[in-house]
C-alpha cells in the first residue's frame, strides 16, 4: 500500500509574512514518515530565515522524537503534524496521534533501546506538554536571518 502525505493546510508557505513560515501535514502512522517530517522542518525553518545548522538539527531531533513517539505509542492509523516558526525564530511543534494516552519522560537504562525520546524533548524544548491528543513543544531556533 502506498502512503500519501496529505497537506492539512492548503495555504502555501510562500504567502506567509516575511520571517514566518509554517507547515501542516497528515500521514499514515509508519516510521518512514519521520524523515519526511524532518525534511519539512528544515524547509519551514529555511523559509523563516533560520540559518543556524545546530538549531535546525535540534528542532529536527525534537520533531523526530515526537513523531516517532506518536507512531509507536499512538495506536492510530494516522498522525498529524503542525510546525510554525515566527519572526523571532520561536518554533512550535504540534503532533497529534489521535490517542488518549500521554507521553512519559522515562528513565531508560543503559541497555534499553528506547525510552529516551521524551527525556530529550523535556531537556531541549523551552516548554512542552499535551493538550487533548496533541503533544506540543516550543524551542528557540536562534535568531532569524534578516530578509
Amino acid at each position: 500500500m502506498t502512503s500519501v502525505i496529505t497537506p492539512v493546510d492548503e495555504t502555501p508557505n510562500r504567502r506567509a509574512p516575511m520571517g514566518l513560515a509554517h507547515a501542516a501535514m497528515s500521514f499514515d502512522a509508519h516510521p518512514r514518515h519521520v524523515e519526511t517530517a524532518r525534511r519539512v522542518t528544515a524547509d519551514v525553518l529555511g523559509e523563516a530565515g533560520v540559518r543556524d545548522r545546530d538549531a535546525i538539527g535540534i528542532v529536527q531531533l525534537l520533531v523526530s522524537e515526537i513523531v516517532t513517539n506518536a507512531i509507536v505509542h499512538g495506536h492510530a492509523d494516522s498522525v498529524s503534524m503542525r510546525l510554525s516558526c515566527d519572526d523571532r525564530a520561536e518554533v512550535l511543534i504540534e503532533v497529534d496521534d489521535h490517542s488518549s494516552g500521554s507521553p512519559e519522560v522515562r528513565e531508560a537504562g543503559p541497555e534499553d533501546e528506547g525510552g529516551r525520546g521524551m527525556r530529550l524533548v523535556a531537556h531541549l524544548a523551552r516548554d512542552w506538554g499535551r493538550k487533548g491528543t496533541c503533544t506540543w513543544c516550543t524551542v528557540q531556533a536562534g535568531p532569524a536571518a534578516d530578509g
